[in-house]
């Protein structure tokens, strides 16, 4: 299941690159991930494990990543149904967009990718959130940015990638 589980991240949030810093591993629950040592590990509701971008790393936007695990079982296509309603009709995130919605598969493994943009706090954000099915349950590996500076934004998407793709790669799940 391991493997199985580690490939489907992978291919969803590739990188061929090797961290050129010291690194912090989580484990929790059988979940682990590995990031940088100046992100910090913190604690948000529903999430199992939640880790942020120091400010002193900031190019304009702060990054947040965040690991959560349906309670009850559930399917990948009423989790989804859920979660786009959810996006579309929040308090948190106003004006949410899903910009692109891609269904994943390895073996018998089944996952949905998003591709989002909202406004929150006034701040404009951008996310990539991927749910896989997992035993019964649905895990949802959300990774946020929140734009400070978005004069400072280049293309969508692709400063969120480009800085989450290593982190996210190392997601094990036992």
């Amino acid at each position: 299941m391991r493997f199985i589980t580690s490939i489907l991240i992978v291919l969803v949030f590739s990188s061929s690159i090797v961290f050129s810093q010291e690194l912090t591993t989580v484990n929790r629950n059988g979940f682990s991930i590995e990031f940088p040592s100046n992100w910090q590990e913190k604690k948000m509701p529903g999430n199992l494990i939640y880790i942020m971008e120091s400010n002193n790393e900031s190019e304009g936007f702060i990054i947040t990543i965040g690991l959560q695990i349906t309670k009850n079982k559930q399917t990948l296509e009423a989790f989804t149904k859920e979660y786009e309603n959810d996006l579309l009709n929040n308090n948190t995130y106003k004006d949410c967009k899903i910009k692109l919605k891609k269904e994943v598969q390895s073996d018998d493994k089944k996952g949905m990718r998003y591709f989002c943009t909202a406004t929150a706090a006034h701040l404009p954000i951008e996310f990539i959130s991927f749910a896989l099915e997992y035993d019964g349950k649905i895990i949802l590996t959300t990774a946020t940015a929140f734009w400070s500076d978005p004069s400072k934004k280049t293309q969508d998407f692709i400063q969120l990638f480009n800085k989450t793709k290593k982190i996210l790669s190392s997601i094990k799940v036992e």
